[in-house]
């Protein structure tokens, strides 16, 4: 799902207004005029540059959307209520929006690692064949990064994280495994990327390379939701192709059909329980690629009845039951994401970010708890919540 949005004309930045709880009086004030409040709140006209700065800084609003030289980000589309997402997934995305807040104001103090830069990493733009560009684009990051033909992708979410794209791993409505939501700040767009934490491992691991590809690609629209329907659209598309190969080159997967010869359902199952735990990727995805490789023709009523077992099932029968446990012991936890977390507390501890911001970053915008979270690591916290003055770090 993606939501595009068009410029802020007048009516729409008095609706922003009205939403914000700015009052004329409020104007008045801002401008020295009753006159130019007048006219911003009944929407006759867009506000100059100046005046834009003003309720940019009123309002946390990025001037130039105010002018409608840009368009509004996810926030402002929330506050607007134009921002075209389903009523399962509107908590989250108004999630994300505070996440990328988050992001933008420690960058702005200086707090944010530099991230990867992959400006020169070759994208392809096969406009002929979606699946074939996914694949190529999967083939050249894998190249760019240095990985062999048969060598799996680690630390999936900590690469996201380095290209400056927090990660966060939450409990999404059943049938949502991932929500990337971007934003425009200062030419760079940023990404959020939310991963559904009920999910399996290789079902995480599949989602977040799905969302990576609409990191690469810089897909339009500002909300993108991988749910459990079969892609339509072609960024979809690309988005499935690429996590596949890119998590599954080929050649992989010729290496595990020659080393398993699955011509029996023992030997299917095998087989299946090797692909996903040493590559980290979906049942699902990896039964597509059975189907559709060229390498050998593995008989569909053995991958249909695997669609059927449960992927536990299939570790214990392959003898690797141990180690899906262990890679399984984290379902159902959320986790912050570590970037915007280590952001969220260097800024804290010198006092320039709120603890309602550190918050929205660890503790879903409870401040009690991330307060309490925070005295057990052995922060010292002022006695009064939200006191401006900087926060000790445990041991200092």
């Amino acid at each position: 799902m993606t939501h595009e949005t068009a410029a802020l004309d007048g009516p729409a930045l008095s609706r922003l207004l009205s939403n914000n709880n700015v009052t004329h009086s409020m104007l008045e004030q801002l401008f020295g005029s009753p006159d130019v409040g007048d006219e911003l709140m009944r929407g006759v006209r867009r506000p100059s540059l100046y005046e834009a700065t003003l309720l940019g800084s009123l309002m946390d609003v990025d001037p130039s959307v105010l002018t409608g030289a840009r368009k509004p980000p996810i926030g402002v589309s929330l506050r607007l209520g134009t921002a075209d997402v389903g009523h399962d997934v509107q908590v989250w995305v108004e999630h994300a929006a505070k996440l990328l807040a988050a992001d933008r104001l420690t960058e702005e103090w200086g707090f944010s690692t530099p991230p990867v830069d992959l400006s020169t990493l070759s994208i392809s733009k096969n406009k002929w064949d979606a699946k074939e560009s996914g694949r190529k684009t999967a083939e050249r990051l894998r190249s760019y990064l240095g990985l062999g033909i048969f060598e799996p992708v680690k630390k999936l979410t900590d690469f996201i994280e380095s290209l400056g794209h927090p990660v966060e791993y939450a409990p999404l409505p059943t049938g949502v495994h991932g929500i990337s939501v971007p934003e425009e700040h200062q030419n760079r767009k940023r990404w959020v990327v939310l991963i559904n934490c009920n999910d399996y491992w290789a079902r995480q691991r599949f989602s977040l390379a799905h969302e990576l590809s609409h990191v690469l690609y810089q897909d339009a629209g500002q909300v993108i939701v991988d749910r459990t329907e079969p892609p339509e659209l072609r960024p979809e598309i690309i988005a499935d192709s690429f996590a596949r190969h890119f998590l599954l080159p080929e050649e992989a997967l010729h290496l595990m059909i020659g080393r398993h010869e699955p011509t029996s359902l023992t030997a299917v199952q095998r087989l299946m329980a090797d692909i996903v735990i040493t590559y980290g990727i979906s049942r699902q995805a990896a039964l597509k690629a059975l189907k559709e490789t060229r390498a050998a023709t593995v008989d569909r009523s053995l991958l249909e009845a695997c669609e059927q077992i449960p992927v536990a099932s299939m570790m214990a029968f392959a003898g690797s039951g141990p180690d899906w446990s262990e890679l399984e012991q984290d379902r159902g936890r959320p986790f912050a994401s570590p970037r915007l977390t280590d952001q969220v507390l260097d800024g804290f501890a010198d006092g320039v970010v709120s603890l309602e911001t550190v918050s929205n970053v660890i503790a879903g915008g409870n401040s009690e708890k991330a307060a309490q979270m925070l005295r057990e690591a052995g922060w010292n916290l002022p006695a009064v919540p939200g006191t401006p003055e900087s926060h000790s770090r445990p041991g200092v």
